[in-house]
């Protein structure tokens, strides 16, 4: 804490008279009530700077002067860079002739770069940004605030194994570790559909084997509808699935068609290749998977139990501001003309 230029004058003159930390912290204290007194080192910081300029004024530090070899490093680091971002720390010291340290330096410190990965998304046809900025604007010119009345849904597998993220995952150690992570060749897997909204979630529901047309509209009849009538205000949903084939085919639009009416968006309404605009995609499936393996599950079973688990364990705060986000995420879309509004 900084203090301004009568409190110092106070601290100099009371340590001029009484030669005592606590006894001038108990004069300011005396002097400025319910204020907490200076500590040791801001007192003998004020001290030691007057006795030394003679000013009890805050001096800020004179700035280093780099050094000629210093200069052309970060100029030669500076060229490099801007040539080939991607050139790693070990190549740019090389290259540079000057060391790893000081290679890492001056890219942190003097040109205030940071390490960004490369990033990937799914292509974009040339017809799909007008397709993204249509469905936005229809979305967001609904009355009611639609975003809080739509179940978005869609269906992951579930490996048994976590995935290893060699990147991101690392032990600091001494030395190499001996053990080995062993992961099957042909892991056990499950998939899952979930469908949810602001305010309930519908799912999970299990599907022994591939989806198709039939074991997808069998779930909704079987599964889903049920969980949708017990939802209070039902009536005001919308209902949302991307363009997989057994989402698309004619038997399951015509059936959600005849259910939701003009509330489900079909697959001429949703625009294709926009998982960054699906909740389940840009939220749910990677907020399970991050949490289902702890316990590890030993079989497909306990890793039902997990997902259902988790699943049920999500709060209502954590539904609803997803949805805002997804609300934002529209308007995004129309800001940027259709085009990606997020790496992934």
């Amino acid at each position: 804490m900084r203090f301004d230029k009568k409190k110092l004058i106070f601290l100099q003159k009371k340590w001029i008279e009484k030669r005592n930390i606590s006894l001038v912290q108990k004069a300011y204290r005396t002097e400025y009530k319910n204020q907490k007194a200076p500590d040791r080192k801001t007192i003998l910081g004020c001290v030691e700077r007057f006795e030394k300029t003679g000013s009890i004024n805050y001096i800020a530090p004179v700035p280093k002067d780099l050094s000629q070899k210093r200069k052309k490093a970060i100029e030669l680091i500076k060229s490099l860079i801007s040539e080939k971002p991607e050139l790693s720390i070990r190549r740019l010291s090389i290259q540079a002739d000057i060391s790893y340290s000081l290679t890492r330096d001056i890219l942190l410190t003097e040109l205030k770069l940071k390490p960004y990965k490369y990033q990937s998304c799914q292509q974009l046809d040339e017809d799909d940004f007008a397709k993204r900025v249509d469905f936005a604007r229809w979305f967001l010119d609904l009355s009611g605030q639609p975003h809080l009345y739509t179940i978005c849904t869609d269906e992951s597998y579930f490996y048994l194994t976590q995935a290893i993220n060699k990147q991101n995952q690392r032990m600091w150690l001494k030395e190499r570790p001996n053990d080995w992570i062993e992961q099957p060749l042909h892991d056990e897997k499950i998939l899952v559909w979930c469908g949810f909204s602001a305010n309930k979630v519908f799912g999970p529901y299990f599907f022994e084997n591939s989806v198709n047309q039939y074991n997808y509209l069998d779930m909704l009849k079987t599964f889903f509808w049920k969980k949708y009538l017990d939802t209070a205000n039902h009536s005001k949903y919308y209902f949302q699935q991307d363009g997989a084939s057994a989402h698309t085919a004619n038997t399951v639009q015509n059936w959600l068609k005849s259910k939701f009416s003009d509330r489900f968006i079909d697959k001429k309404q949703w625009p294709p290749r926009s998982p960054d605009l699906n909740p389940c995609d840009f939220f749910l499936w990677g907020y399970l998977k991050q949490r289902v393996y702890h316990p590890k599950p030993t079989t497909i079973e306990e890793l039902k139990q997990n997902i259902i688990r988790e699943i049920k364990s999500i709060p209502k705060n954590t539904l609803k501001s997803v949805f805002e986000n997804f609300q934002k995420r529209l308007e995004l879309t129309i800001l940027k003309e259709g085009r990606h509004i997020e790496k992934k």
